[in-house]
């Protein structure tokens, strides 16, 4: 930038000023993230619900848009998709703490402990008997994608399917993810519109339009067989994937 922008757009004196002036600092906020670029503090009285919703006791903002903004929403994505998991699981105080209580590892869970470390993308299905900790290994994985800044959000099968029909009532927006842990697949009743979504939603993470983290009582040929028509193509989707067993004690007793 050359000199004469930055002597134009440096607020610093008009800030000292304002400041000598009303004898006080502005109130900041410590609860929102500071400046991406200097650190300063969050001015008080901004939701950042949106990446512009905030303001920092800084000229960043002014003498370096680009940079400024390409960075505030790097930060505002790590401050809101955390947000929105916790948000997932306002109903399930158990499994907000499995955000941050490791899963402990053993012989039956190995498997799927490394492919849960080793995830990148795409459809990961986690099967076993109740108890093991399936849904305890899709959190942590969960809330390492959104700790990165990832949105990812969490739906029993039956949550799901309950937006679904909202949504094709007229009564929702149609639910998008870029990424969704959909927990206890196999729970909800066999209906032609259960087996539609779910297949609709495996055949997106299929090709790619979202990655998807499933968990399920029921080993993939089962879970496949219960949606019908749509039985042998859900079960290509999920092989296309990667499924993984968790075996162990019943953690519940």
């Amino acid at each position: 930038m050359d000199t004469d922008r930055r002597a134009v757009l440096d607020l610093a004196p008009w800030l000292a000023a304002m400041k000598a002036k009303g004898g006080q600092e502005p109130p900041t906020d410590p609860a929102l993230p500071p400046c991406p670029l200097c650190g300063a503090a969050a001015l008080s009285g901004y939701a950042f619900a949106r990446p512009g919703q905030i303001e920092h006791d800084c000229d960043c903002s002014y003498l370096e848009p680009e940079r400024y903004q390409t960075a505030l929403l790097q930060t505002w994505r790590r401050y809101t998709a955390p947000r929105l998991l916790q948000a997932d699981l306002e109903g399930y105080p158990r499994y907000r703490a499995y955000l941050e209580r490791p899963v402990e590892g053993h012989q039956g869970n190995r498997a799927a402990l490394e492919a849960v470390r080793a995830y990148t993308g795409g459809i990961l299905y986690l099967y076993g008997p109740p108890g093991t900790g399936k849904t305890h290994l899709a959190l942590r994985l969960a809330g390492k994608i959104a700790s990165e800044g990832r949105f990812v959000r969490f739906r029993s099968e039956l949550d799901f399917l309950a937006e679904e029909r909202l949504a094709a009532a007229g009564e929702g927006a149609l639910p998008q993810y870029e990424r969704l842990v959909l927990d206890d697949g196999g729970k909800s009743r066999f209906s032609p519109f259960s087996s539609e979504r779910l297949y609709a939603l495996l055949e997106r993470a299929s090709t790619g339009g979202c990655d998807l983290i499933l968990t399920s009582n029921l080993p993939p040929e089962a879970f496949s067989a219960r949606l019908g028509e749509v039985g042998a193509a859900v079960l290509s989707r999920l092989r296309g994937g990667l499924t993984v067993p968790v075996e162990g004690p019943d953690g519940r007793r």
